[in-house]
């Protein structure tokens, strides 16, 4: 069912103040701000009550799917209907809380055979149901005295390449309490160190509203991770590891193809993606380390030197201290013998725009290179080059800039700081034809204090499809994300605003479409907005609340006004902002940001956003936040 959008006044003394403590202190650094929020009485809740439904005791499960594989194997939250509510209800024995409209949430132990058994009574009638889920594999329990290799668990396995003394992890999941070893086809053998296993509670620390911190485990019949390190140059194949316990053996063949490269000849590449037109970010993505987050960009047609392999990832070095990680299907490896690209950095000329103001740098090769934000400043380090910019070339004076520098911290990172007069907006990176890399700095739009949307072009993405979180009773996510934005969209287009959905109907859209669209059509500034679901394991009573996500420095000041402009409107719990590699939030073009106002499985929460007028009031805490940070970036 599409929800119906309420039309109502942008300004006007029917809508009152509501502002957060952050936002009123951005607010007065860059003026008072157009205030259009739902005055709330002192002691009146904030969402609205659920509205009592007495339809037929008829039970049901939203979450888990059934027969779904659960990542929890303690506890899970469960969630769905009874279809009235009068009813009480029962799951393997506990009691669970129902809703006036007949929905409930409860977190519960995952049951040992992997059946939720749900008894209802409403009156004199009854139901029940069994919901059958797949429990997450689990260790087998060991004997203690029986050595024992689990089958799966040794590491590492697979294509990878090294450096002669690169040390090389070993290791594998057995008994506790062995002695456990590698032994090398020569006889010789390195012993392995048993270490105790931790809890991982990574969803605890990234959904959490408190702090993480996984408690060790060492259960006598559980199984222990035994570990050590040999440089690449002595691992030689046909390795097998062994673990003795007692008067036990085992052993298991270390599956592992490594090559040792020649330090002096390392292999280069130029890394290239066909389908990196499809991909948001529309750049070879590097990380810190393998299957580690993104940290650098990169243009098509990168020079690499490449000093490292693990199976789906390679290492590209930057310099002799530092590498990132790429797709080892997006290295395509020189003839061997050419020389690593390095070399000196030549003339750096800026050139101006209307829209932008162009800094060409003249490379000896298209080298790796990383972009930073500090304040006004922006700092392009280009690895493998080193300083030869005798002319560095201003031309006609600009305001945006007020001045360039360059300089050699060491003799592998050429820095040229670009220091501007005003905030970071934008930027982009990219080769010209001629090879030079370019970093194009985006000049910010003319913005009027008194009426800061007008003419400006905002890009309003309503989150998932595909994809997304439903509720108890069978609201999708995706129908709520498009009713508030197209309420955003009337209210910034009411205010003087041209605004780029990229969604506009319930089809789904690609993911890396959207940052895209955005992006091509040069949005000034781009706001995703979701509603949120937990990953298995979280308890959603005491860890929901409203939360907004940025990745660029640029946007923090646009995610901080949208937060503090939705807590204050809504009054959930403040789960604060985050810096998150999320594809909408990683535009460089432009201020981006990603809002998660509430959590769908939440009955009460659910409810309030089938509303029409909740739904506004989320639109109008957007509207705000967005008039707030333009009115902040006129200054």
């Amino acid at each position: 069912m599409r929800a119906v959008i309420r039309q109502s006044p942008i300004r006007g003394p029917v809508w009152g103040i509501a502002r957060g403590v952050a936002a009123a202190l951005l607010i007065a650094a860059a003026g008072a701000a157009c205030a259009t929020g739902v005055a709330f009485q002192p002691g009146e809740p904030r969402l609205p009550p659920v509205p009592a439904v007495d339809g037929p005791l008829a039970l049901s499960v939203a979450y888990p799917p059934a027969d779904a594989v659960l990542t929890a194997s303690d506890s899970n939250f469960i969630f769905g209907s009874t279809g009235t509510g009068r009813a009480v209800l029962r799951i393997n024995g506990a009691p669970v809380p129902v809703s006036p409209n007949g929905a409930f949430l409860a977190f519960l132990p995952v049951p040992p055979d992997g059946v939720y058994r749900l008894e209802a009574t409403a009156g004199t009638a009854s139901s029940t149901l069994e919901w059958r889920v797949q429990l997450p594999d689990q260790p087998a329990a060991m004997s203690v005295s029986d050595a024992t290799i689990l089958p799966g668990s040794v590491y590492p396995t697979g294509d990878w390449a090294a450096l002669p003394d690169e040390l090389i992890e070993i290791g594998f999941l057995g008994t506790a309490s062995g002695k456990a070893s590698l032994r090398l086809p020569d006889g010789r053998s390195i012993a392995l160190v048993e270490m105790t296993l931790s809890v991982d509670d990574s969803a605890d620390r990234i959904f959490g509203a408190g702090p993480g911190g996984g408690e060790d485990v060492a259960p006598s019949a559980a199984p222990a991770r035994y570990r050590g390190t040999i440089p690449a140059a002595r691992l030689a194949r046909g390795a097998e590891l062994e673990l003795v316990v007692g008067g036990d053996t085992a052993r298991a063949p270390l599956d592992l193809q490594l090559d040792v490269l020649d330090p002096m000849a390392l292999p280069v590449a130029v890394l290239y993606d066909d389908a990196i037109d499809l991909s948001g970010d529309r750049a070879i993505v590097g990380r810190p380390g393998p299957g580690h987050t993104y940290h650098y960009f990169w243009p098509n047609g990168t020079d690499a030197v490449i000093d490292g392999r693990r199976g789906e990832e390679s290492r590209v070095r930057l310099a002799p201290d530092l590498s990132a990680w790429v797709a080892t299907r997006q290295v395509r490896l020189r003839p061997p013998g050419t020389p690593p690209p390095a070399g000196p950095i030549g003339t750096v000329r800026l050139t101006s725009y209307a829209t932008a103001v162009d800094v060409r740098i003249e490379t000896p090769a298209r080298l790796p290179f990383l972009v930073e934000q500090n304040g006004n400043t922006l700092s392009l380090t280009i690895f493998g080059g080193s300083g030869n910019t005798a002319w560095l070339q201003y031309g006609p004076s600009d305001p945006l800039i007020e001045r360039v520098e360059w300089l050699q911290p060491d003799d592998y990172r050429y820095r040229l700081d670009i220091h501007l007069t005003m905030p970071v907006w934008g930027y982009r990176t990219f080769h010209a034809e001629n090879g030079d890399l370019v970093l194009r700095i985006r000049r910010p739009p003319e913005i009027d204090p008194d009426s800061p949307l007008r003419g400006l072009l905002i890009a309003v993405d309503a989150g998932h499809p595909p994809g997304g979180a439903i509720g108890p009773t069978g609201l999708t996510e995706a129908e709520v994300n498009l009713a508030i934005s197209e309420r955003l969209r009337q209210l910034l287009e009411a205010a003087g605003a041209r605004v780029l959905m990229t969604r506009t109907g319930p089809d789904a859209v690609a993911l890396q479409l959207r940052p895209q669209t955005a992006t091509d059509a040069d949005a000034h500034l781009l706001v995703s907005i979701h509603n949120n679901a937990f990953p298995d394991g979280v308890n959603p009573f005491a860890n929901n609340g409203t939360s907004t996500y940025y990745f660029h420095p640029h946007s923090l000041d646009l995610a901080r006004l949208l937060q503090s402009e939705l807590i204050a409107e809504l009054g959930l719990r403040d789960l604060g902002i985050g810096r998150s590699n999320l594809a909408v939030a990683r535009p460089t073009w432009m201020p981006s940001a990603l809002t998660e106002t509430m959590y769908l499985m939440v009955p009460e929460q659910e409810n309030a956003l089938r509303d029409p007028a909740v739904q506004e009031r989320i639109a109008l805490a957007h509207f705000r936040a967005i008039e707030a940070f333009l009115r902040l970036r006129s200054r």
